[in-house]
């Protein structure tokens, strides 16, 4: 059963190093890098074969190397790469009948391998599967038939048991296992491919909602003022809302184009407390129309670097939405302050509030808590800049008791005041 035993070994290990091989594919982006792990995969698994070689008599070692030299070469081409490293591997455990057997059925191997890759690549998964099989069965055959020719005969039952059965098994298990990982990949491509063109899809959808109603009601204003002979004050009152509504649309499209490119136009030191105290100001008239107090607890002398009106941008739409949580009134908390490297801004409002799902979705294509009222555009185009200035945000919020917006901003400087 030694034979049986080191066979088996070798199994057990072509497997393990093949679960490992996968876990580390997961995480290649690039076509490339998952074929050149691959690659090594197979060179690494002709290595462990011989280093648990099992001698069966004298000049001759068994082990499962025709196996990954066959799937290698079927899989991932290189056939005579691996065909020589398997010939060397064999170099190193003496020159004698057993290594001049490997050149022979190994060189001649490579040639056939070499001219099925490409067929090989056009079957089926079930096919490809039984034709590693098959192949490994005929090779570790002729390995056999060539070694009773040139050397004494192999008279073990398991010694010809094994060495044919447990390659051929060894083939199948490793050659699905390659099959379900290629698989696995492909869809997983596909549903994030799925994801990208579905979130598009919504964006192009918002993005030619919220256009279409303003052009729609300057049109409509055009029209009447065609048709119709105004007096001037109504004719005035026309222009003014078909004009508001004009840059309402332009909003929606640089929202859009900030979200779609948030590279920044120049980078330059911001100073928090005084950008929060602008944004806070420009939203003043909307805190007093919802019954808002606006507390402010500062970190004097904070700084971080990055786009200004960007950063405004992002704290506007995100300090809006807090207001705009509190209808019937509320307080709403900005924070600053430091922890080592890291600057961080709390706005906490005691409005509405979400729940686990509504915070898990927020920053989606349009994606929107205020139903009909909201496009989502603004706090994608608020997550999108702070991801921009390499800042993170953690959101925590109950139903009815407010919501928290953290964000932490690395690289800052401690002005003295």
């Amino acid at each position: 059963m030694e034979i049986t035993k080191h066979l088996l070994m070798n199994l057990s290990l072509l497997l393990v190093l093949l679960f490992f091989t996968q876990l580390i594919m997961e995480r290649q982006v690039k076509e490339e890098s998952r074929k050149n792990l691959e690659l090594v995969y197979f060179v690494i698994a002709i290595f462990t074969c011989y280093i648990f070689s099992v001698q069966v008599q004298d000049g001759i070692s068994f082990d499962l190397r025709q196996v990954p030299m066959i799937l290698g070469s079927l899989y991932a081409g290189h056939s005579f790469l691996f065909a020589g490293l398997t010939i060397l591997m064999r170099g190193f455990l003496g020159i004698n009948d057993g290594f001049w057997i490997s050149v022979l059925v190994f060189t001649t191997l490579a040639f056939i391998l070499k001219w099925m890759h490409s067929w090989f690549n056009r079957l089926t998964i079930n096919q490809r599967v039984g034709v590693s099989i098959i192949l490994t069965v005929m090779t570790s055959f002729v390995l056999m038939q060539m070694v009773t020719v040139v050397n004494q005969p192999i008279r073990h039952p398991e010694a010809w048991l094994s060495f044919i059965l447990i390659p051929a098994l060894t083939s199948g298990l490793v050659s699905y296992s390659i099959e379900t990982i290629k698989q696995t990949l492909i869809i997983r491509q596909r549903l994030a491919k799925a994801d990208k063109i579905e979130a598009v899809s919504h964006l192009s959808a918002a993005i030619s909602h919220e256009i279409r109603n303003p052009l729609t009601t300057v049109k409509g204003f055009l029209q009447l003022l065609s048709e119709q002979d105004y007096p001037d004050e109504k004719k005035k009152e026309f222009i003014h809302i078909a004009v508001e509504e004009l840059n309402r649309a332009e909003e929606v499209i640089n929202d859009y184009l900030t979200f779609a490119r948030p590279a920044f136009e120049k980078v330059e030191e911001i100073d928090i407390e005084k950008e929060l105290n602008q944004v806070l100001n420009v939203l003043n008239p909307l805190a007093n129309l919802n019954g808002v107090e606006v507390k402010k607890k500062y970190t004097s002398g904070l700084t971080i670097s990055g786009d200004r009106s960007k950063f405004q941008q992002a704290f506007i739409n995100l300090i809006k939405n807090a207001l705009e949580a509190m209808p019937n009134g509320g307080e709403l908390t900005v924070q600053t302050f430091p922890t080592g490297s890291v600057v961080h801004i709390l706005v906490k409002d005691t409005g509405i509030g979400m729940t686990n799902e509504q915070i898990t979705r927020l920053g989606e294509p349009y994606y929107t808590t205020k139903g009909q009222q909201g496009t989502g555009l603004g706090m994608m185009v608020t997550f999108s800049i702070i991801r921009a200035m390499k800042g993170k945000v953690e959101i925590k919020s109950q139903v009815g008791k407010g919501a928290t917006f953290h964000m932490r901003f690395n690289h800052f400087e401690n002005k003295p005041d």
